[in-house]
């Protein structure tokens, strides 16, 4: 893919059920495109703004990617027991991600993860 010259680090959680606790595995792409923007929802207390990302990691491997899990731009080596740490210390730079989609279909040159967030 074009423009996957950027490096994210994923922290996906998952839950282990002999400690009966959430997991952050931390793994990091050096193949992927970030973009930001705006979305705007209209509600009974007004317009709401928030900044959104979309990120495509340029991989043919599955990503252990789940809504919830934290993106983060460029490489972090934290350890994490949640979200917050991260959202907080990378405020502006990383996003709790909302929506994962597989592209892996098609040309194989077009493979790709796009990874939704805000």
């Amino acid at each position: 893919m074009l423009c996957c010259d950027e490096t994210v680090t994923l922290y996906h959680r998952s839950y282990d059920t002999a400690s009966r606790a959430d997991v952050w595995s931390r793994t990091v792409y050096t193949t992927a495109s970030w973009y930001g923007g705006q979305a705007a929802t209209v509600s009974d207390n007004g317009l709401m703004t928030a900044d959104t990302y979309t990120v495509r990691i340029d991989t043919d491997a599955a990503i252990p990617a789940a809504p919830g899990d934290v993106l983060v731009r460029g490489e972090v080596t934290d350890t994490v027991t949640g979200s917050t740490a991260l959202t907080r210390k990378y405020q502006g730079r990383c996003m709790v991600l909302t929506h994962v989609q597989d592209n892996r279909r098609g040309a194989r040159r077009l493979w790709h993860w796009k990874l939704e967030g805000k």
